[in-house]
């Protein structure tokens, strides 16, 4: 059994926690509103197969990742680093891989096929998607936020997304 020592302690811990969410709370121009966590997480419809959970089958897995991260399907990216100079960067996935002097226009664009997202799922192959579809459309935008405030700006983030009825996670 726990001490008064550490009743007192985590009594004290609650106290500051609270204050803190009252601090956040302000500085999101929240007062006033209900700032209570919502039942779930705002997203978008679930649609067959239903939930997916860590327990879910594989194909369901990539059945939501194809759904949430729709991008162009006839090409995908891969990362690439060079140790020498220390620059990183992505380039298009080519049959046979890039060389030095290529030309682009000759090259043959590998499809972000189910495969392929399988196994940079598991962590075998570190793809990208290239999001902007036909007629400048896209079906997800994601944000990085880094930072002191970076949960400050995600949040307004997601306040924005949600006052706009955009689906954020």
């Amino acid at each position: 059994m726990g001490s008064v020592a550490e009743f007192v302690d985590l009594r004290r811990e609650v106290e500051r926690l609270r204050a803190e969410n009252a601090r956040l709370a302000r500085l999101l121009e929240l007062r006033g509103q209900d700032t209570t966590a919502a039942p779930e997480q705002l997203s978008a419809p679930v649609e067959p197969p239903g939930l997916v959970t860590m327990a879910s089958p594989a194909q369901d897995k990539l059945t939501l990742f194809a759904d949430r991260f729709r991008a162009r399907a006839d090409v995908y990216a891969v990362r690439w680093d060079n140790a020498r100079t220390g620059a990183a960067g992505w380039m298009p996935a080519v049959a046979g891989g890039w060389r030095k002097g290529m030309d682009w226009r000759g090259a043959t664009y590998l499809p972000c096929t189910t495969e392929v997202v399988a196994a940079h799922l598991v962590g075998d192959v570190f793809m990208g998607l290239y999001p902007l579809m036909p007629g400048n459309t896209c079906h997800f935008v994601v944000a990085d936020f880094d930072g002191p405030t970076a949960m400050l700006d995600a949040l307004a983030y997601v306040k924005a997304a949600r006052a706009s009825a955009v689906p954020a996670a």
